[in-house]
């Protein structure tokens, strides 16, 4: 889903429905898969083994592909490993 900066108000879901048909298919998909790789970084312990190391690499490149649709989109959908919206 995507990180936007909503008060901290509960929004009735017909509201977030509305906010997600404006926004492309391609941007939805990428913003899952930014939550997707959010989370593998955050499971991930890169200097415990070499393979830990390869997976937490790779998932910093999904994370990467995922932000370029996102900031296409819009400047402030990117989302960074060390916090959930910049």
């Amino acid at each position: 889903m995507i990180s936007l900066n909503f008060p901290k108000v509960p929004v009735p879901n017909r509201v977030a429905e509305l906010v997600l048909d404006a926004i492309p298919e391609s941007a939805c998909e990428s913003a899952i898969d930014a939550e997707n790789a959010l989370r593998e970084i955050g499971r991930l312990r890169p200097l415990v083994s070499i393979e830990d190391r390869a997976d937490y690499e790779a998932a910093l490149g999904r994370l990467a592909a995922a932000n370029k649709t996102l900031a296409a989109h819009h400047p402030r959908f990117v989302v960074s490993p060390w916090g959930r919206a910049v």
